[in-house]
């Protein structure tokens, strides 16, 4: 392989499925996605938080950002940015013991499409 990649679009589900509202793991290859309808957008990323791995598509939604069951991390679909995380400070003498335990990266987000009562994701591919 040469390292060229293109985009391929790939079908994950009928339109109607993802209904106003809706997030839902889809799996395109090895990736699992996450992908949902918020005020008649789509979206799609990566269901594996880029805080500890948990699976975003058992969150729930909180305004544009999907808010990580496992932590409270929230990020925003759109963007892919970290917006709010929850404070872990249980009282005001607790010391936080590893503060790159809090760190986060942001969503990767994937290019999304509907066409025909169809919804798509585009996943790059290598070729030869």
């Amino acid at each position: 392989m040469n390292g060229n990649t293109k985009m391929k679009r790939h079908p994950v589900c009928k339109s109607e499925e993802l209904t106003e509202g809706s997030i839902m793991k889809v799996t395109v290859g090895m990736e699992d996605i996450m992908i949902g309808r918020k005020n008649g957008r789509l979206f799609a990323c990566n269901n594996s938080c880029p805080h500890k791995g948990a699976s975003l598509s058992k969150g729930h939604m909180n305004g544009d950002n999907i808010v990580c069951y496992m932590h409270g991390y929230e990020y925003n679909v759109f963007s892919g940015k970290l917006e709010d995380m929850k404070s872990w400070k249980k009282e005001p003498t607790w010391v936080e013991q590893d503060e790159e335990w809090r760190k986060s990266g942001d969503l990767f987000l994937y290019p999304i499409s509907e066409e025909n009562g169809m919804v798509y994701v585009s996943l790059k591919e290598a070729q030869p």
